[in-house]
């Protein structure tokens, strides 16, 4: 996947700089969907770092509502307003999307795999 530039204002769409300077650290989270054996969907978007009351109300709802309901209101929470929109289109054609990026957003805050045992 290619990755777009930077400071680059592209169709109206804010720029990765103008975002930092509104929110802070952003994250870009980008995926390749496969609607078809020929057909591949490229899906940008940037993200604020969730906040903690988020995690917690995803935590909480995952069991209530089921995971692909629960990450999508986690990942509303915490995307930016200008992609906004475009990400609640876009999981309506792909709801998948909303588990891959509620894992990624879940590893920013430290839920991670990486995570080593061993008996002493």
């Amino acid at each position: 996947m290619e990755e777009p530039k930077n400071n680059v204002r592209r169709d109206g769409i804010a720029s990765d700089a103008e975002l930092k300077e509104k929110y802070g650290k952003v994250y870009r989270i980008g995926m390749t969907v496969a609607e078809d054996d020929e057909t591949e969907v490229e899906l940008v978007y940037r993200f604020k770092r969730p906040s903690i009351a988020s995690y917690d109300r995803y935590v909480k709802t995952l069991a209530q509502i089921g995971a692909s309901r629960a990450s999508k209101n986690f990942m509303l929470d915490a995307v930016v307003e200008e992609d906004a929109e475009r990400l609640k289109d876009d999981v309506e054609v792909y709801p998948g999307v909303a588990i891959a990026i509620g894992s990624k957003l879940t590893d920013i805050l430290g839920l991670t795999n990486a995570v080593n045992l061993k008996r002493l």
